[in-house]
């Protein structure tokens, strides 16, 4: 089953949609309310400004909608095929994925010609009228949106990204403390990473490195913290000029910051290194 990855999303939904027999006008309300034609979600104001209808009528008209194209869904062979296929792909990497790294690797796998945009809606559509796994998990100040089987799942990505964080602020290394909280569930290092790519609080460095989002590794944010984090993962000198082409800087603003800064120094005729090899610039140095 994880082979079958010819799954056309556009055409499973043109094929619902005409099954049910929307109509026209309710047809084209059901799309513009969920972004199937066009990347933005238009409002019930917005559609009943455009239809000269209530607020409340475009709410009934979507809600029955909605309950013709679940009837016909959840006949249609090809939409069982999808999500069983999602089942058992997020089961494979441990229950649950973020909900754009979900989109992104299924736009792939599926070779699909929609706009990337329309293709996610077009997922979180399906999914959510089949109200079977895949669920959805919305958006929250310390999650992104994402996809789980099951709720025992995601409660236990909750309790390791709690640990990790907590553990984290007293700067420790970050794959040795990773090892250490996910020894008690039993789960391989890539589930656990999969598990933290859903925090907003946990993030990766441009260097693939993995921390806590406001570390200087993970989102450097000046051009110091730039260059010395170039220098750091090259392991040898460099040329102020190459190091300004690695980090899309102007080479001036570059060579201006290695020569007022300690933590550089000058070993040739504009080539900088490190002052002390392997020095660390933020809490701890993460690296998976």
């Amino acid at each position: 089953m994880m082979n079958e990855t010819k799954f056309n999303v556009d055409d499973l939904i043109r094929c619902v949609f005409n099954k049910a027999n929307l109509g026209d006008r309710n047809r084209q309300i059901l799309e513009s309310r969920f972004g199937l034609n066009s990347p933005r979600i238009s409002t019930l104001q917005e559609l009943g400004d455009q239809y000269d209808i209530t607020r409340e009528r475009v709410r009934q008209i979507e809600e029955n909608a909605l309950v013709k194209v679940k009837r016909e869904l959840e006949n249609i062979e090809e939409a069982k095929k999808l999500i069983l296929f999602t089942q058992e792909f997020l089961n494979a990497i441990g229950g649950l994925k973020r909900h754009d790294f979900l989109v992104n690797e299924f736009y792939s796998l599926f070779k699909a010609s929609e706009d990337f945009s329309i293709f996610s809606n077009e997922l979180k559509f399906i999914y959510q009228i089949f109200q079977d796994p895949p669920y959805f998990f919305k958006e929250t100040g310390f999650y992104h949106n994402f996809w789980y089987v099951e709720k025992i799942t995601y409660k236990k990505m909750f309790l390791i990204h709690k640990e990790m964080v907590r553990r984290l602020k007293k700067v420790e290394h970050f794959s040795e403390v990773l090892f250490k909280v996910i020894k008690p569930y039993k789960i391989t290092e890539p589930v656990a990473v999969n598990y933290l790519s859903v925090s907003k609080e946990i993030g990766v460095g441009p260097f693939g490195d993995l921390g806590l989002s406001h570390w200087e590794e993970i989102n450097p944010r000046t051009v110091r913290a730039k260059v010395y984090l170039t220098l750091k993962k090259a392991g040898q000198p460099l040329h102020f000029t190459e190091i300004a082409d690695r980090i899309n800087a102007h080479p001036p603003t570059v060579h201006n910051e290695l020569i007022k800064n300690e933590k550089f120094k000058l070993v040739g005729r504009g080539i900088y290194a490190l002052t002390v090899k392997g020095q660390p610039l933020a809490k701890g140095q993460p690296k998976i």
